[in-house]
């Protein structure tokens, strides 16, 4: 019997705000495809929160609240 393992990672992006689409991909060791997701641009604003953040501050941009 093969032993799963349930183990996660958390990943962080950030991406700009042109970009529309994300498309996430992860493989095994054998390079088999074990994960496929697509985002589009509503997926990215819901995950995101509708938050933009300021390269400059780190954090949500005075210029962009």
């Amino acid at each position: 019997m093969k032993e799963v393992n349930n183990d996660k990672r958390v990943l962080q992006v950030e991406i700009g705000n042109n970009v529309k689409k994300v498309d996430i991909t992860g493989k095994d060791a054998d390079d088999k495809v074990v994960m496929r997701q697509e985002l589009s641009e509503d997926d990215l604003d819901q995950i995101a929160g509708g938050v933009q953040l300021c390269a400059h501050y780190g954090k949500r941009c005075p210029l962009n609240p």
